[in-house]
């Protein structure tokens, strides 16, 4: 055993140990054995839009024996035959040998998702997965978001780490995360890139470049933010409103420039044994297009694959403990495993046994990356014996049931939150919110929060 990192150590080079994942070197001698420092809790949300084949998904049966359901759970949304091939349980197949890491969740509500508007309801799916609200809530506005639920956490989370929350995508075009002011931030969707931002960084001239930039910047927001404080005096209600809107704006700029800078001294984490540069994947990263499935066409599963690998390398290395991850989208074409229809046109044909297994399909495939995710973080081990599993909290849901109007939702939630959550069940909720589990799940990082949006606090699970 080499000798361990002091205190004095610790302190003098603190910038480069946030980053780092929790090393055994870090803890006094003493206590190494007990490894007393425990990891800190990650938390994950999955998406996958345009609905899910709820008779193939849902458990028949609840508590720990909902993986024995013999029978096809009963579903209003369909009223026309099941195909022969259906078969209980079969998209969750691939969840299996995590069964007792997993907890699936029936019949929670995600009201504002289904608030009627200006919105087509594909667009609101991703739009309020994460922010809960009512797009159409305030008179006058035609569609105004909120935040959504990793800022929240970020904002609480994200100071002890280089980035405050990750957000990733398949699809360089989607996003189902919002700033303060209901702004959608971007999502990283190649996975190259991420690994650079991850491991490489900037060269010494770029850093020196970017602190110019950012004094320019800070300069001129300093001087817009106080003119602006001024202006609001001077205008009507909706002006104020508007004012206060674009001050948030500002702010949430500041915040985020003041956050890169304070990391541009800090070294980066070395890459993690047996990782390496993501390959290149063609045919995948186009921008989807709903009217031509051969352009939406690509190999997506395999660039999922690697941008959960990203995804893992950042909580592995503690460069962020908020993350999401869209793993699929109403335009997607599998072209690769002999689907030739889009998602969007399968949910359009569930009276058909052609769509009925087009979904079913392809909703087992999105849950087998949900579980490539799980093994992967199983098999991470951190400093005190646990895994990184056991120490993170993932969601996974989308906003729509078998079809787009169906508020059977399939939410299923996997890790422990640092020994918090016991798992393994299926439970039957009566309509409570969605937000519920948000707040449960940023209560068990240790985030003080009490509600979000219609949450009416913490769901109540083992």
């Amino acid at each position: 055993m080499k000798s361990p990192i002091t205190r004095r150590h610790a302190l003098r080079s603190i910038g480069s140990l946030i980053s780092l994942p929790f090393l055994e070197s870090m803890l006094p001698s003493g206590l190494r054995a007990a490894a007393s420092v425990k990891p800190p809790v990650r938390l994950v949300w999955l998406y996958a839009g345009s609905g899910m084949f709820m008779p193939a998904y849902k458990p028949a049966a609840t508590g720990r024996a909902w993986d024995n359901s013999k029978e096809i759970a009963a579903s209003a949304a369909i009223t026309s035959p099941l195909a022969e091939g259906i078969k209980p349980l079969s998209t969750l197949d691939p969840l299996l040998p995590f069964k007792d890491d997993v907890s699936i969740l029936s019949g929670l509500l995600h009201a504002g998702a289904f608030t009627r508007g200006t919105v087509v309801r594909h667009g609101q799916d991703p739009m309020c997965h994460l922010t809960a609200v009512d797009l159409f809530r305030i008179p006058g506005v035609a569609s105004r978001n909120g935040v959504s639920i990793d800022q929240v956490a970020a904002r609480h989370l994200g100071q002890h780490t280089r980035i405050p929350s990750l957000a990733l995508s398949h699809d360089r075009n989607m996003t189902i995360n919002y700033t303060d002011t209901g702004s959608p931030i971007p999502a990283d969707w190649n996975p190259t890139e991420v690994f650079n931002r991850l491991f490489t960084g900037p060269s010494a001239a770029d850093k020196a470049s970017a602190e110019t930039r950012f004094l320019q910047k800070k300069s001129v927001l300093d001087s817009v933010l106080a003119q602006t404080a001024k202006l609001k005096s001077s205008v009507g209600a909706g002006d104020r409103e508007r004012l206060d809107e674009y001050l948030t704006r500002l702010r949430e700029i500041e915040v985020r420039a003041e956050q890169s800078r304070k990391w541009d001294a800090v070294e980066l984490p070395p890459i993690p044994a047996g990782a390496q540069l993501p390959k290149e994947i063609s045919g995948a990263g186009q921008s989807l297009s709903l009217g031509n499935t051969q352009a939406a066409a690509g190999n997506f599963g395999p660039r999922i694959r690697l941008i959960l690998d990203m995804l893992v390398l950042a909580l592995q290395t503690d460069q962020t403990r908020v993350a999401t991850a869209i793993l699929g989208h109403m335009g997607d074409v599998y072209k690769e495993e002999k689907l030739n229809d889009s998602y969007h046109a399968y949910t359009h044909k569930i009276s058909e046994a052609g769509g009925q297994l087009g979904m079913a399909k392809l909703d087992q495939f999105r849950i087998g990356h949900v579980a490539y995710l799980l093994e992967k973080m199983k098999a991470i081990k951190e400093v005190d014996g646990s895994t990184l599993l056991d120490n993170s909290v993932v969601h996974f849901g989308g906003g729509m049931g078998t079809w787009h109007e169906s508020t059977d939702l399939a939410n299923l939630i996997a890790g422990h939150g640092g020994g918090r959550l016991k798992l393994g069940e299926h439970v039957q909720f009566k309509q409570e919110p969605l937000a519920n589990l948000y707040v449960m799940m940023l209560q068990a990082a240790g985030v003080p929060v009490k509600t979000f949006v219609d949450s009416k606090g913490p769901l109540g699970i083992a």
